[in-house]
């Protein structure tokens, strides 16, 4: 295992919040104690974890009033976790998408997984994602829109009062957008203008699609944007629970 797959793993295997001691994470690794320090050291000086007594866990700033809040991975290392999943949800979602469709794509590594399965002749696509943008591009054969506004490079996406009113008049066939956790019958994101954005996309769509592997089920974030009683169905990976596919399709069809 690369260095940079292991450390993604680490990310991965501390995302439940919980604290890892060196000698768990060496034998779930199946590598030495001195390299699972190494990694530790350099995860956390990156402020990507954080050590404490024996081991270490993700690092969550406080928030004012001194509660703990998440910490928003950035586009990069959002990226690298569950690669195989995303790609699957993506493929999959992406076999609704016909020639002759205006589809609206939102800014998130699994949307983005979609680029290479989409048609690339008579396909109108709009999308305030930059990172899709740049692999859109090179297509040519599509009608193509990026929408502008305030732009978040943490997760490469215009968000903003711009990027509102630049899709207040359009109409959207299918929408495919991606989350930070499902919860509770909401779907949520870690910033409230692109959550306002993405409720008013929904809004606007005739087709609402939700792309979300099993890791974001049972998670809430800081803004809840729109039901999941309203969109059409949600796409997820096979490690989604029985318990909790029984509970999402009280409000919507799961696609596996």
């Amino acid at each position: 295992m690369l260095k940079s797959e292991r450390q993604d793993r680490i990310i991965e295997l501390l995302g439940s919040g919980s604290v890892a001691s060196v000698r768990d994470m060496a034998e779930r690794l199946g590598v030495s104690e001195m390299t699972v320090r190494r990694d530790f050291e350099e995860l956390a000086e990156r402020g990507v974890i954080e050590r404490v007594y024996g081991g270490a866990r993700l690092y969550r700033p406080p928030a004012p009033g001194g509660t703990q809040v998440e910490r928003e991975f950035s586009h990069v290392e959002k990226a690298r976790l569950h690669e195989g999943e995303k790609r699957d949800i993506a493929r999959r979602a992406a076999a609704l998408v016909s020639e002759g469709d205006t589809i609206f794509l939102g800014a998130g590594t699994t949307v983005e997984q979609m680029v290479p399965y989409l048609p690339v002749e008579r396909l109108r696509i709009v999308t305030n994602s930059l990172a899709l943008f740049l692999q859109l591009e090179p297509r040519g054969a599509q009608e193509l829109c990026l929408v502008g506004g305030t732009y978040r490079a943490r997760t490469s996406a215009f968000a903003g009062p711009m990027a509102e009113d630049a899709v207040a008049s359009l109409g959207i066939g299918k929408t495919f957008i991606g989350a930070n956790g499902v919860a509770d019958g909401s779907i949520f994101t870690s910033n409230m203008e692109e959550g306002r954005f993405q409720r008013l996309v929904y809004s606007k769509a005739s087709e609402r699609y939700l792309l979300a592997d099993s890791s974001k089920i049972g998670r809430r974030d800081l803004c809840g944007f729109f039901d999941l009683a309203n969109i059409d169905a949600l796409f997820c990976d096979a490690g989604l629970s029985d318990g909790d596919r029984t509970d999402l399709e009280r409000y919507t069809r799961v696609e596996l």
